[in-house]
């Protein structure tokens, strides 16, 4: 069978995926409709980022099925194969140009668990950026100054936005709360 772009036909298993997440999603959506979403002292609530989430989800599993139904879902051009400096091709990954490296899944698994065990003792905002700049060693390699400055400012403007305008409540650990 073909893909949505590809002569309009509809797959049928991406389809019953979508459908599936989108109920899914949608029971996620209801539940958290039924949590506060903002607690006595001002905080954001328990249900707040569920619905955040979840509406979100949802909005996104129909435009998805909207698209595979209507079969107007753009194919990506291809890219041409790298080469190296002798125009001999460079196998990555599994051959089709997409990195499938079992490694770094397992790395990123292994960062996420440090993650959790150190958010407490280290704080949101110095955990954040060493696991968000772990995590782009892995996947974007040799773009370190990239790296460097995306591991900062992005952690640093969600505190401002969760601690500060929110006021989430994040673990301060080592860094004192604005």
């Amino acid at each position: 069978m073909g893909t949505p772009g590809r002569g309009g036909v509809v797959q049928p298993t991406r389809l019953l995926f979508l459908i599936s997440l989108t109920g899914l999603a949608a029971a996620y959506t209801l539940v958290a409709f039924g949590m506060d979403w903002r607690v006595q002292n001002g905080q954001i609530g328990p249900g707040f980022f569920p619905r955040l989430v979840g509406g979100t989800t949802v909005v996104g599993c129909l435009t998805a099925i909207a698209l595979s139904v209507l079969g107007r879902r753009k194919s990506s051009p291809s890219r041409p194969p790298p080469v190296d400096a002798e125009g001999q091709f460079e196998p990555v990954g599994n051959g089709d140009g997409r990195r499938t490296d079992a490694w770094v899944t397992v790395l990123a698994v292994v960062c996420m668990i440090v993650f959790y065990l150190v958010l407490e003792p280290l704080g949101a905002l110095l955990s954040s950026v060493l696991f968000l700049g772990l995590m782009l060693t892995l996947v974007n390699r040799g773009h370190h100054r990239l790296n460097a400055v995306v591991s900062v400012l992005v952690p640093v403007g969600l505190y401002l936005l969760f601690e500060v305008m929110l006021d989430a409540g994040l673990p301060p650990g080592l860094v004192l709360p604005l």
